[in-house]
Parts: structure tokens; C-alpha cells; sequence
């Protein structure tokens, strides 16, 4: 993987947002969660704030470029007494044959890929035939006005935010990479529009 400096500064304040969640984004990751199945690929794994809510009887592969966020994502799992296979490796790039996965799950991390649309297409490359991508994504507004002002404001919370880009039409993505999407929800959290869903790789 190309070098990566990552962002320190976001992956501590990102560590500990994740461990004062409001009970909407604890539910959303449950929910989530409960949807992988067999060998799972997460991408973003960031500090690993969906660990605790990963059933028990999974095959886990995890993959993320920032070193900072990987960091405390390893503290986390010696705090859960679990063990992960980790890659420090990039959504764009993954270190993994075709169809290796029966689910690749992706919660807050297409908005700071540096292209979703080749990270999507890596997800279904290595999805097996009738795999399942798993997705809990903040998205750009859809009401005009607010569209226009996630636009306009996303120069600045790239900056701040880690990368993030709050103004992905990530659904459309999804579409675009092949994926059929079977679920999708729509819901603020935070503030923030949300989608969470499922989407079939088709046999």
C-alpha cells in the first residue's frame, strides 16, 4: 500500500465518539451487524467500533490505511479479548482473490475513500456470487437547498472531519458498482442524512 500519514488528531476524538454513541447510532450498528454472515470483509475498520456487535461465529478480515486509527482499533480488540485479521490496506486496493467473501460490511467510510466508485467495485469483485455488501453510510442531503449547502461546505469538513465528504450520493454508487440493493432505509442521525442497507451481488 501507498504510504498513508493518516489523521491523529481525528482517529482520538473518532475513538472516543465512538465509545459516547447516542443509542440511534448504537442501534444502526447493531442492526448492521446482525446482517454479515460466513467469511466477512469490513472496510474502514477504523478504531473498531463495530466489534462488539459482530456475532460470534463469523470469519473476520478487516482492512484500513490510516496507522493512527489502526492503532487504537488493535487496543480495542485486546480490550474485547477478541483477535482480528487486519490489513493496513486501502478500499480502492484490496489485498484479496475474486469471490473470497460472502459479505463485505461498510459503515461511515465511503464518504472519506478517495473513490468510492473504485472502492464499490472492489467490494463486488471480491463478494462470492449472491454475497452481500452490508452498508451504514451518511449521505449528501436530498432536498435542494441542503444538497447545496453539503456541497459547498465539504472543502472545509474534508479538512476537519478526516477526510470525509458529506456530500456522496453513496446509494447511486452502490448501484453503478453492479450491487442490487434489497434494503435501504433513510433517517437523520445527528443531524446528518443517513442510508442502511443490503445489497446482492447477483449470481
Amino acid at each position: 500500500m501507498d504510504e498513508f500519514k493518516g489523521h491523529a488528531t481525528f482517529a482520538a476524538v473518532w475513538d472516543w465518539a465512538t465509545k459516547h454513541e447516542a443509542k440511534a447510532e448504537r442501534q444502526l450498528r447493531g442492526a448492521a451487524a446482525s446482517k454479515v454472515k460466513g467469511r466477512v470483509l469490513e472496510l474502514g475498520v477504523g478504531v473498531g467500533a463495530n466489534w462488539s456487535y459482530l456475532p460470534a461465529d463469523i470469519e473476520y478480515f478487516g482492512i484500513e490505511p490510516d496507522p493512527h486509527m489502526l492503532e487504537r482499533a488493535r487496543k480495542r480488540a485486546v480490550s474485547l479479548a477478541r483477535e482480528f485479521a487486519l490489513e493496513p490496506a486501502r478500499a480502492e486496493h484490496l489485498p484479496f482473490d475474486r469471490g473470497t467473501f460472502d459479505t463485505v460490511l461498510v459503515t461511515l467510510t465511503l464518504c472519506s475513500v478517495q473513490d468510492p466508485t473504485k472502492a464499490l467495485s472492489e467490494a463486488y469483485r471480491v463478494l462470492t456470487p449472491g454475497g452481500l455488501l452490508v452498508f451504514v453510510e451518511h449521505v449528501r442531503p436530498e432536498g435542494q437547498l441542503s444538497g447545496r449547502l453539503a456541497d459547498a461546505i465539504t472543502p472545509a469538513w474534508r479538512r476537519v472531519a478526516g477526510g470525509c465528504n458529506p456530500n456522496r450520493r453513496t446509494g447511486l454508487t452502490i448501484v453503478a458498482a453492479g450491487l442490487e440493493i434489497q434494503e435501504m432505509t433513510r433517517q437523520r442521525v445527528n443531524g446528518l442524512p443517513m442510508i442502511a442497507g443490503t445489497a446482492l451481488k447477483r449470481v
